[in-house]
This record gives C-alpha cells, sequence and structure tokens, in this order.
C-alpha cells in the first residue's frame, strides 16, 4: 500500500514536472517573440531582418484589417453583445496604430481623401440635428502637428522652415469656407449669394471660432510670447487676443485633416457642422418653419437640361408677390424705397437694411404702407410687403376697391390685367 501511494506521488511530481516545463517553454517561446518585434519595429520604423516586411507595412496591413473588420455589417450586433469590450479595444487600437504609423519614418505614402468634402457627403441641417451641448473635441493623431496647432511663430527660433499654428491655420482657414459654403448652400438654396455670404461670416469671423476655442480650453493649451501671456507692462488688446483664438481655432481644424489622411476630413465637417448648427439655430428654425424648399439641380443632378424658369416658378409665393395679387391692378403702382441710413445688427456686426413700401392708386398718394428692416435689401421688402398684409383694415379697404375693379374690368376686356410694380 505504501509503495503504492508512493508511485502516485512520483506520478504526480513527474507531471507537474512537465507542465513546469512546457510552461516555460511557452514563456520562452513569447519572450523571443517579442524580442523579435521589438528588434523589428523601432523608432525609425526599420528592419533588422531583410527576411520580414518593414514595420510601417506590419502595422498598414494591420490597420486595414482593423478598418475591415470595424465595417463589417454586423459590427453593431457584435457591439450590441458581451463582446462589447473587445470592440472597444479594437477601435482603440485603431487610433492608436494610426497615430504610431504618422510617427514612423517609413511609412506608406497615403492621400488625403478630399471626396469626403465633395457636396453629396454634406447633409443640411435641420433643427431636429442642432445639438444642445458642444460636441466632442475630434483628435490630432499626429502629436507634431497637434503641437504646431497650438505654437506661436514669435516662439520658435525665427526660421522660414520653422513650424507654427500659422501654416496649419492657413489651410484650415479653406476648409472652414468650403465647408461651410457647401453647408449654407444645402441648407438655405433660396438665399442669393450676397445673403449666403453673410451667413457664413457670421460662422467663420474670429469672434466666433475664438468663442469655440476658449469653450475647449484652447487659451491654457497655446504656447504664446510674453506680451500675450499678461505678463508684460503691454499686454494684447481683447482684438489682438480673440484673432489669435480665431486662429488656433483653424489651425487646429487643419491639424485634424492633416493628421488623418483617410477620415480627417469627414470627422472634421462633422464637429464643425454641429458647431455651426449652434450659431445659427435661429436661422435654421425660421427656414424649417417658412424658408422655400425645392429640390435644387445643384445637388442632385438631372441627367439633362430642364426648364430653369419653370423650376423656379414651383417656390412658393413670397409676401411681395402676395401683395401685389391683393392689391395690384392696372394704373396701381406699388414700390419700395430705402428709408433711413443702414445701421448694424448689435448682435451679429452685419448690415442692416429698411425699406418701406409704398401704394399710388385707390385714391392714395405715395401711401406707407409698411416697414421692414432685414440684412439685405430684398429681405426687408420682403418684410415690408408681410407688414402691410398683416394691416387687415388697411388692406380690406385696397382689396374690395381692386375686386370692384375686376369685376368692371373683366366684364369690359376679357383676359389678365396689367401690373405695373417696381
Amino acid at each position: 500500500m505504501g509503495k503504492r501511494l508512493s508511485s502516485d506521488t512520483q506520478d504526480r511530481h513527474e507531471s507537474q514536472k512537465k507542465r513546469h516545463k512546457s510552461k516555460n517553454e511557452e514563456n520562452s517561446v513569447l519572450n523571443e517573440t517579442n524580442s523579435s518585434i521589438n528588434r523589428e519595429i523601432r523608432r525609425d520604423g526599420t528592419s533588422t531582418s531583410k527576411s520580414r516586411l518593414p514595420a510601417s507595412e506590419k502595422l498598414t496591413n494591420l490597420l486595414k484589417a482593423l478598418d475591415d473588420a470595424l465595417e463589417e455589417e454586423d459590427v453593431q450586433e457584435v457591439f450590441s453583445s458581451d463582446a462589447k469590450d473587445i470592440c472597444l479595444k479594437a477601435v482603440e487600437l485603431q487610433t492608436h496604430v494610426k497615430i504610431r504609423l504618422n510617427n514612423f519614418g517609413e511609412r506608406t505614402e497615403t492621400v488625403h481623401d478630399l471626396s469626403k468634402t465633395s457636396p453629396g457627403t454634406l447633409t443640411p441641417w435641420t433643427l431636429a440635428s442642432v445639438p444642445s451641448t458642444f460636441p466632442p473635441l475630434p483628435q490630432i493623431l499626429d502629436p507634431t502637428l497637434e503641437a504646431a496647432a497650438f505654437t506661436h511663430h514669435g516662439c520658435g527660433g525665427g526660421r522660414v522652415t520653422d513650424l507654427s499654428y500659422e501654416r496649419l491655420e492657413w489651410i484650415g482657414d479653406a476648409y472652414l469656407y468650403l465647408t461651410s459654403t457647401l453647408l449654407i448652400s444645402k441648407t438655405f438654396p433660396a438665399l442669393l449669394p450676397g445673403r449666403a455670404s453673410q451667413v457664413r461670416e457670421r460662422l467663420v469671423k474670429n469672434i466666433t471660432l475664438s468663442g469655440y476655442a476658449k469653450h475647449y480650453g484652447f487659451e491654457s493649451r497655446a504656447k504664446l510670447p510674453a506680451e500675450f501671456s499678461g505678463k508684460t507692462k503691454h499686454g494684447p488688446k481683447p482684438p489682438e487676443l480673440i484673432k489669435v483664438m480665431g486662429d488656433i481655432f483653424e489651425a487646429y481644424v487643419g491639424a485634424i485633416i492633416l493628421s488623418d489622411p483617410v477620415d480627417g476630413v469627414a470627422r472634421a465637417s462633422t464637429w464643425l457642422k454641429d458647431l455651426w448648427a449652434m450659431t445659427i439655430a435661429e436661422d435654421i428654425q425660421e427656414n424649417e418653419i417658412s424658408g422655400i424648399k425645392f429640390d435644387s439641380p445643384l445637388w442632385r443632378l438631372r441627367g439633362a437640361k430642364i426648364n430653369l424658369q419653370e423650376f423656379t416658378k414651383s417656390g412658393p409665393v413670397n409676401d411681395k408677390e402676395r401683395l401685389l395679387n391683393a392689391i395690384g391692378a392696372k394704373g396701381i403702382k406699388i414700390t419700395y424705397k430705402d428709408i433711413g441710413k443702414e445701421r448694424r445688427d448689435p448682435k451679429t456686426n452685419l448690415t442692416m437694411f429698411t425699406v418701406g413700401v409704398y401704394l399710388d392708386g385707390w385714391g392714395e398718394k405715395d401711401k406707407l404702407l409698411g416697414v421692414g428692416t432685414g440684412k439685405g435689401k430684398k429681405d426687408a421688402g420682403n418684410i415690408a410687403a408681410k407688414n402691410a398684409l398683416q394691416k387687415t383694415g388697411q388692406m380690406a379697404v385696397y382689396m374690395e376697391k381692386k375686386r370692384v375693379y375686376d369685376e368692371k374690368f373683366t366684364a369690359e376686356v376679357p383676359g389678365k390685367a396689367e401690373v405695373l410694380i417696381a
């Protein structure tokens, strides 16, 4: 019995020794593998073995595999399952690999995908899409560009090759204008270029951009000369600091795009769209309630020539036309004239125009019917007509005179009456 127990004990010891040996061998293999990887992937991206792929190519293949996996149709089901943590780690690894790949001296050549700013990829603003809070700050995927986005040229060595936010700001500024122009054109298709430019100016001016920069804490991250830090007797004037923060915001947009050749344009455009929606939320609401909506051929190509005059007639009648239809008749003249001087909107600092609508006819001589103020003379005139129509008592008198005249005129000369409008 004792010999049998002793034999069993020896067997267990032998089995444990084998498992330890096997485990040691596994650890040895893992250590050797890790050592090989460390030898393969160095900071300059070069390879110590000619028989192995360059580190940058390995990372490129890994990134492609991650992109493919995360674009699978059933990935949303995986995110909602027990494997959600794995998917989140995969997304985190995807971002990390992009950063490492951009840092390697030897890397595959990438081309910025400008197609992601094409008109078809940007959808119009809607009231439902206006966020209630500031959107998250997109990440810059390259540490060098991130540092440059916050560095004033006065903090460098004075060389033309020094990288500062000025170079990035010049690039970011172009994307801001392009993105805002496309969004405004698609959301407000009835706006004429002059009025659309006024809306764009509200979005890209320094006071707006510096406000965004302040919200995201860019002031604390900025590397500026002493005169901008308030440490000298003659600190910067508020307008100067506003311009600096506006420039840094533009530089940050440029850095987002340049550091991510694949998705940078899309990430920056989505972020800007949300920010700007909060700035012009009232305009978006007004447009959604009473704006002219039509299927513009600018954004949905017809493939054939269409009658542009017939196309524009499909839009709703504006207040000028409503006033004309209500009281206009042969020999009746309705005119729109400037009233007073131009002034500035205290909120937007944009020029405001005031226009009056006048009536000659129906027993009146240069009768002021209504006054309107708007961001353009056309808008102001339309508002004046709307105000005139709202004076129901006054309108009832002229409309009754028009009704009597139309009945008499139709009886004498069948057909439409000629209407004069200036």
